[in-house]
């Protein structure tokens, strides 16, 4: 009988820490995570758009935030996509004013251009289409 107690009480407490272990580890990934992320981000535009040090730094900071917000959104609107899909209508546009305000119009203009590529956006309506021109008749010259 003793043994039997002991057995079961054993189960339960494996169960309880076992329960309790992967919520902790994973909340403490996914912060990680982001922070990786949003560096990998950042480290992929300051070498496409040749971004200043002080560049970095604040698109940096705008894209932690903004996956900040993802992330939150995600846990908070888990159960109404719809509701989820506007939030992420918000941020996006959001973060996407915040990065016009730092780049260079120049900068701006190379960044929607690789962000429609990367979206899928047809050439014919991407929102640049006199550079795709220009492209074209300099690869159909050489």
């Amino acid at each position: 009988m003793k043994q039997l107690t002991f057995a079961i009480l054993f189960t339960v407490i494996a169960f309880a820490s076992y329960a309790q272990g992967p919520n902790t580890q994973a909340t403490q990934t996914t912060s990680k995570s982001l922070e990786q992320r949003a560096e990998e981000l950042t480290a992929g535009m300051a070498k496409n758009l040749r971004l200043t040090a002080a560049q970095v730094k604040k698109v940096q900071s705008i894209n932690l935030l903004s996956m900040q917000q993802v992330e939150d959104a995600r846990l908070k609107y888990k159960t109404d996509p719809k509701q989820f899909a506007q939030q992420m209508d918000v941020i996006s546009q959001t973060r996407l004013s915040q990065i016009k305000d730092v780049l260079t119009p120049q900068q701006f203009a190379q960044y929607q251009q690789r962000r429609e590529e990367k979206m899928g956006v047809p050439k014919e309506a991407q929102s640049n289409p006199s550079r795709s021109t220009q492209e074209q008749s300099y690869q159909n010259q050489y």
